[in-house]
């Protein structure tokens, strides 16, 4: 989808640029109950705001806590290798329980990916060096828990109900249309 981006960096990678005034910078855990709470809540803001806001999936593993968070972030971009990262994201979020490499391994197969290429990207690691990346410039930019947005900047923590996202998306809405 066009209003939904993941990165990794500061610099959104493998999508088109959109122009939608409203950009919410999601640091998330896909372990984290908490971001799982959140995760209809934002469904809900982007069927609302189908032509204003986009969001921007950033990888923020809570490793301490959440032993399979670093290889289900990893999972995410090896789905975004074969285009189908918010699948994979929304797989996650949809059964928490359950992200053992098996698992995940499982699920990309429902999702039609390429299994041998998916494992073999998963197995190697090689997005780990991203992902420690990503938590760098989160708690560079003040975060330490999950989850955690930024909605045109303005930092909102927590897994806050749609009420307190909106008022905010309605605020931005307001200044930019002055």
């Amino acid at each position: 989808s066009s209003r939904r981006r993941h990165t990794r960096f500061r610099n959104v990678t493998g999508v088109q640029t959109c122009a939608l005034p409203i950009s919410i910078a999601e640091f998330s855990d896909f372990e984290c109950p908490y971001c799982g709470g959140l995760f209809p809540t934002l469904q809900k803001i982007e069927a609302t705001y189908k032509e204003k806001v986009r969001i921007v999936y950033r990888q923020f593993p809570l490793n301490a806590i959440h032993p399979r968070a670093e290889k289900a972030a990893e999972a995410s971009l090896c789905a975004n290798e074969q285009g189908k990262f918010w699948q994979m994201h929304d797989a996650m979020f949809g059964d928490q329980a359950h992200l053992e490499v098996a698992d995940l391994k499982s699920k990309a197969a429902a999702l039609s990916l390429n299994a041998e290429a998916f494992a073999t990207c998963l197995d190697s690691g090689k997005h780990a060096a991203a992902i420690r990346d990503s938590i760098v410039e989160g708690s560079k930019a003040g975060i330490d828990g999950t989850p955690a947005m930024f909605i045109n900047g303005r930092f909102l923590g927590g897994n806050q109900p749609y009420a307190e996202i909106e008022k905010i998306i309605e605020d931005e809405l307001v200044r930019l249309a002055k």
